[in-house]
């Protein structure tokens, strides 16, 4: 993998990648390099070499096709995982867009919206291939405690952070807000307000803690996202009522999905879950056995296949 950018934390010092683009690394027992400090003599020992696209990469496939030609062994492989929503911050002329991916043999999206508008810009074949989670792995953590808390997942990218307080309030469980970015939230004060408690995003066993000693989680991201908090409660045996937006949760927990604007729709499923033992377990296994969709060993056959 090349890139511009290496987000250093994601990789160093972590117990278990997260769930997302860096997993591919260890998939294919791979690596991950700064562009500018790979000789362009080197390009043809791999077999694949694969981008990423965001804002800062997108030049490095026409860069990385000068030096390879049309008909080398090495496949240059391209992904986008930006949500639709995000695109106007990210791209600001689809003509050059289209162009610089389409120096891409293979080109793939990690969730159906992102699949769909690619095909429609550059007129091919995209893949529908979400990142990998270390489904194994998660699925022999177990929580050092169970707490009475009914978790809400915050995502930075909307900050739809105080409504949701309105689904869980009340129901006799403690409330906490997670993964939250402070930074981001322009009414953080009024957001304290609304839960217990606030847990700011931390490393990923620590998330992966937080959502197993939760009673159930609720994921309400408004935009269209894989959203990797599906794949990995389901990996973890956590239930979930999550956003009909969110691939990860249309997948794994498809009984507990809805419109992450409809409060009655979500109490309603967070006191199903906590009130219906039998329903409970069911929307659990069925997750769990989902979830193999994205394992390392079914997101390697997937990205071969493709």
């Amino acid at each position: 993998m090349l890139t511009g950018f290496i987000h250093k934390q994601l990789l160093e010092g972590e117990d278990c990648l997260r769930t997302g683009l860096y997993s591919w690394i260890p998939v294919f027992d791979g690596d991950i390099k700064y562009f500018k400090e790979v000789d362009p003599s080197e390009y043809e020992k791999y077999d694949v070499i694969h981008i990423n696209l965001s804002g800062q990469d997108i030049h490095l496939l026409g860069e990385i096709r000068k030096v390879l030609g049309e008909n080398s062994k090495t496949k240059l492989v391209a992904n986008n995982d930006y949500t639709v929503e995000l695109w106007q911050n990210s791209f600001d002329y689809f003509p050059t867009l289209k162009r610089e991916i389409n120096h891409a043999d293979m080109i793939f999206g990690t969730e159906p919206n992102q699949v769909g508008t690619m095909e429609t810009l550059l007129g091919r074949k995209v893949h529908l291939i979400p990142h990998p989670c270390f489904v194994k792995r998660l699925k022999t953590l177990r929580p050092k405690r169970k707490q009475d808390v009914i978790s809400v997942v915050s995502h930075r990218y909307d900050n739809y952070n105080m409504v949701p307080s309105i689904a869980v309030d009340n129901l006799g469980y403690k409330t906490r807000l997670i993964g939250y970015d402070a930074n981001s939230d322009k009414k953080k004060f009024v957001t304290s307000t609304c839960y217990n408690e606030i847990l700011p995003g931390t490393n990923y066993m620590d998330f992966c803690e937080q959502l197993m000693e939760s009673k159930v989680v609720v994921d309400p991201f408004t935009l269209t996202s894989v959203s990797r908090v599906g794949w990995d409660c389901a990996a973890l045996g956590v239930p979930i009522v999550g956003s009909d937006r969110n691939y990860s949760t249309r997948v794994c927990f498809p009984k507990t999905t809805v419109s992450p604007y409809n409060m009655k729709d979500v109490r309603k499923m967070v006191k199903k879950l906590i009130d219906d033992e039998t329903f409970r377990q069911e929307v659990i296994d069925y997750a769990k056995k989902a979830v193999d969709y994205v394992s390392y060993e079914r997101s390697k056959e997937k990205y071969l296949k493709a």
